[in-house]
């Protein structure tokens, strides 16, 4: 009955598409709602039922059940019958119809034919920048403060890099605002300047839905490369020193290597069990590491892909790792609270030490040999290379989430979970603050500065006014002690899942893992009030 019902609205219809009405083409509208709706089960990493959907030509491939489109019969192509609800099994699973608009247009696509693009032309994962996103633009005012989920200092010059909302801010190193660069695809979570200060790298995106990598060139502050084919949020990224290769990875739990500016995959890595976390070039480019959430951590030759060295010792999730600048050693850190060193050639741990008691957040490498890391304590420790210490700052406003040298080792930058962005001189001294106001005007490149010796303390409070954060750090600290608590869980939640599913004939482990999921429920019903208390006392404040 349902199969008469689809041809005979099909017959009904003026055609499968009108010739007036504009072509609907996988890379125009249709990819978006995949990503959206069915990427996080159906993508190239690990597809489940051999189903991708996350590519015009993996589409057209199928999976385990056969053919999932047919070119001008929606109602004999599964994507649409079991997405509309009018087969089983239903897709997305155990969720409502997705919107009818998105239906209608997975209908219209597929009774247009399955054109790739508009014009018929092949798909590529560059995304070329409209000239609207070239250059420096207008700060876009913020409601409440931006975690400082990235960081970037210039090794050649006196700028800084931070996430804004769906931007990239950059101030001097003197806390001069400078302007903002465009980021549309969503939440910034990597910043990284090349080795030689020409390039600006950007990688986030949107969790669950779309991840991209994108590069700026930082004399004009025009996009030069853009590559935007994730299905998920990119967390970490770099870009090698002779600006030919970036590395990426995140929740996918595979680390890419990408040439860019075309954008065309050299290497996937699928060795991490986890959340990718961190990543990195060797100075030299022959080495990259990655870190994942399980505490794994890997080594891998760039040129040819093979695995170098599997460095064991982190019993955490791997947060931040730095490369010595002769490449034969490799700092990381941990959610275990350490830092480590370990030695290239041997791929052997030469030094470890406690950093932070409550788990080390990032870790920096100096070429003079000095080390700084960050940690969930709110403090930033200076160290050398055997671990002793050799400064310390803090507290600050809350976790630190990142950290960055000057280029002359002068000062340490951080930027913490509150928002603040603090530039502490070596050795110590206490920070003074600068707010970036509300009615911030466009920047000219003009104003970039040059290297200056002496440069002052400043604090980067990126937020409406100075007293904000200050007033809410105790939500702030029991919102981060919420998520804390709801990442151990899901996590614990997962792994047990995966226990389940190797000893399908033991119910004790299902009954766990579903009392875990129920318990991890319970904790986001908490951490939403916790951001709901701490969005009410924001817009009490702004009332005032």
């Amino acid at each position: 009955m349902i199969r008469f019902l689809l041809v005979f609205a099909a017959a009904a219809s003026v055609g499968a598409v009108r010739a007036n009405e504009p072509k609907v083409s996988f890379d125009g509208a249709v990819k978006p709602i995949l990503a959206k709706r069915c990427a996080k089960c159906h993508n190239a990493e690990r597809p489940r039922g051999e189903l991708d959907l996350s590519s015009f030509a993996a589409i057209q491939l199928g999976g385990v059940s056969g053919k999932v489109v047919v070119a001008g019969k929606s109602e004999a192509s599964l994507l649409f019958t079991l997405t509309a609800h009018l087969e089983d099994p239903k897709m997305p699973p155990n969720s409502p119809k997705i919107a009818q608009t998105e239906l209608d247009t997975l209908k219209k696509w597929i009774d247009g034919g399955l054109l790739e693009k508009a014009d018929g032309s092949g798909s590529t994962a560059v995304v070329p920048a409209p000239k609207n996103l070239d250059g420096l633009v207008a700060v876009a005012p913020l409601s409440r403060a931006t975690s400082i989920t990235a960081l970037a200092v210039s090794p050649t010059g006196s700028l800084v890099a931070v996430p804004g909302k769906k931007q990239i801010l950059l101030f001097e190193l003197g806390g001069k605002p400078v302007g903002a660069l465009a980021f549309p695809e969503g939440e910034v979570h990597a910043l990284r300047f090349s080795r030689d200060g020409k390039v600006l790298l950007a990688a986030g995106g949107i969790g669950g839905q779309s991840g991209a990598v994108t590069g700026y060139d930082t004399a004009t502050w025009k996009r030069i490369f853009a590559i935007a084919d994730e299905n998920d949020a990119i967390l970490a990224a770099d870009i090698s020193t002779d600006k030919t290769r970036i590395v990426f990875g995140g929740p996918g739990r595979v680390v890419k290597v990408a040439s860019v500016p075309d954008g065309k995959i050299l290497h996937t890595f699928r060795k991490p069990t986890d959340w990718v976390l961190s990543v990195g070039f060797s100075p030299e480019g022959l080495l990259v590491a990655a870190g994942d959430r399980f505490g794994g951590l890997y080594v891998w030759e760039t040129k040819s892909g093979k695995e170098f060295h599997a460095l064991r010792g982190h019993v955490k999730g791997v947060t931040g790792l730095a490369w010595r600048a002769d490449s034969e050693a490799l700092a990381t850190c941990g959610e275990d609270g350490t830092v480590r060193l370990w030695d290239l050639h041997t791929g052997t741990e030469t030094a470890k030490w406690d950093a932070h008691d409550e788990g080390a957040t990032d870790i920096a490498f100096h070429s003079t040999g000095a080390l700084a890391s960050g940690g969930r304590d709110g403090r930033v420790k200076l160290w050398d290379e055997k671990g002793k210490p050799a400064g310390e700052f803090g507290p600050a406003d809350d976790q630190v989430l990142k950290v960055a040298f000057a280029a002359d080792a002068k000062s340490v930058v951080a930027g913490d979970w509150s928002g603040a962005v603090r530039i502490h001189p070596i050795p110590g001294g206490a920070a003074s603050k600068l707010t970036l106001p509300l009615d911030a005007k466009p920047m000219s490149v003009a104003v970039i500065p040059v290297p200056t010796p002496n440069l002052p303390v400043a604090v980067l409070k990126i937020a409406p006014v100075a007293p904000l954060v200050n007033g809410f750090a105790g939500l702030n600290a029991e919102l981060s002690r919420k998520l804390a608590a709801l990442k151990s869980v899901e996590d614990a939640a997962e792994k047990l899942k995966d226990e389940a599913a190797r000893n399908p004939k033991n119910p004790a482990l299902a009954k766990a893992y579903l009392q875990l999921c129920e318990a991890a429920l319970a904790v986001k019903t908490e951490v939403v009030e916790a951001e709901r208390a701490l969005d009410s006392a924001h817009k009490s404040e702004e009332k005032k």
